[in-house]
């Protein structure tokens, strides 16, 4: 039961209320304030609703009962408004499971949740509340990892490099512009290895072209490529195409520049060293790698990483909506871009005739794009002008060149001493070990049994042949 009154400790002026065991002061003077009296008839009508009457708080409090009605009708409204709010929450924290069940695991950043939620759910939700949502789950975009063998890679002479005719012009038209690469997955326990090459569309994103095997050939990218052409010919051979890549040597190559010319088809190939300048298609491999490389440890063979490479390919064609694509995925965007039509009949109830299309919303973000592209391309335009020019005359660029050779024949010249170094030493411990097989062949058991502690082949010199073989286990 409560009990009130006043403690016998307490100066003259104040009273001390004990209530289910909890003890609230009130201050009798003129600092007290009507805030702070509400404030614990709020705490009271919270912990001794059950068995104290409003009345009695109002009256213990000195509070007026307008004033009391008015904080207790805020609480009310305001837990009711955060159960409406958890309501909401929870509701949009399944659906965000469901996304990343939809993207095999894969959990994407505040904006692309933004965009399948309003595309699969019918849910408008903003990008800081996302991100909240996404804090309270423990959830943390994947992002995007340094490939630890970018740049490893070999390239022939410079001069011998065709021209790079984008020069990182991507966003012109869809089908105009087509990015390839190449990169190696591991998959399984054991990290074996696979190789997947793409044909990327610069402009609608669209992967149209893939092959993955075991071997980083020119027959790895003919695949990919007859891939291409096999289900997007039509679309590409009644326009200027240009085929754009790295200067890797399977690119370079007569068989890959005759399939381009068989289809009067242009190559483009990028500066060396120079990512940005095929930027769409390392821009791919960046979103997948991060997820894709964790997912891969659970194939045991080839086959079954191959098929998980397809299946991750043909849901970011068709299921993966993007913020950059007006929420689209990329094979939406491509067929918005040729028909101007989007999928689409209303939005929340107003007909799509009466508000502005969604072609003029699109176009005005690629022009705005443009623009902050082609500052961007002026700026890189002349860095790699500057980079593709031959910065010695060229007689000096061959006596560049022979040095190089003549550099790498001393270096080889060195090796090929040095091994024989080591061989005329490896030859000799190898004669030295013979003899020792010879000398213990002819020990008794005894003396055989004294030779199996390791320490006692230090000190007999029909063994010391031993102290040639360091670093050979």
């Amino acid at each position: 039961m409560p009990v009130s009154g006043s403690c016998p400790g307490c100066r003259k002026g104040k009273k001390t209320f004990i209530l289910s065991g909890e003890i609230f002061r009130i201050e009798e003077s003129r600092e007290n304030q009507v805030k702070t009296r509400l404030n614990i008839a709020e705490k009271l009508f919270q912990t001794c609703k059950t068995f104290l009457k409003d009345a009695q708080i109002i009256r213990i409090c000195k509070v007026s009962r307008s004033s009391y009605e008015e904080r207790k009708k805020a609480k009310t409204d305001e837990d009711e408004r955060q159960a409406k709010q958890k309501a909401e929450d929870d509701s949009l924290k399944e659906k965000m499971i469901q996304i990343i069940h939809r993207l095999g695991g894969e959990i994407p950043g505040y904006r692309t949740f933004s965009v399948f939620l309003w595309r699969l759910f019918d849910v408008k939700a903003g990008h800081k509340k996302i991100a909240r949502l996404m804090k309270e789950m423990n959830l943390k975009a994947t992002i995007r990892k340094k490939d630890a063998y970018k740049g490893a890679a070999r390239h022939d002479h410079p001069c011998t490099a065709p021209d790079n005719l984008v020069n990182q012009n991507f966003r012109v038209k869809p089908r105009h512009i087509i990015c390839t690469d190449i990169t190696y997955l591991p998959y399984g326990i054991s990290n074996g290895l696979i190789y997947l090459c793409i044909f990327k569309d610069a402009f609608t994103k669209e992967i149209l072209g893939w092959a993955s095997g075991t071997h980083m050939t020119v027959s790895l990218i003919q695949k990919a490529y007859d891939r291409m052409m096999a289900d997007h010919g039509s679309e590409l051979k009644t326009k200027e195409v240009l085929v754009h890549s790295d200067q890797g040597s399977q690119y370079l190559s007569s068989t890959f520049k005759k399939l381009l010319s068989d289809d009067s088809l242009l190559q483009s190939v990028s500066a060396r060293a120079n990512s940005q300048d095929n930027a769409p298609a390392e821009s791919f491999f960046g979103l997948m790698k991060p997820h894709m490389l964790e997912v891969l440890k659970l194939c045991r063979n080839t086959e079954e990483a191959i098929e998980m490479v397809d299946g991750y390919i043909h849901t970011y064609n068709s299921d993966r909506y993007q913020y950059e694509l007006a929420g689209l995925t990329p094979h939406e965007f491509y067929l918005f871009k040729e028909s101007g039509i989007y999928p689409c009949d209303n939005y929340y109830g107003v007909k799509a005739d009466r508000l502005h299309s969604i072609e003029e919303i699109v176009n005005h973000h690629l022009e705005e794009a443009s623009k902050k592209a082609e500052k961007m391309r002026s700026i890189y335009g002349l860095r790699s002008r500057a980079a593709q020019l031959l910065r010695k005359n060229p007689i000096d660029v061959i006596q560049n060149d022979q040095l190089i050779l003549q550099e790498r024949i001393r270096s080889d010249t060195e090796h090929i001493e040095k091994v024989q170094e080591e061989i005329f030493h490896l030859t000799d411990a190898l004669k030295q070990a013979k003899g020792a097989e010879e000398w213990m062949r002819n020990l008794d058991s005894s003396q055989l049994e004294y030779y199996r502690i390791p320490q006692n082949w230090q000190k007999e010199p029909h063994l010391q042949y031993i102290w040639k073989m360091t670093g050979l286990f």
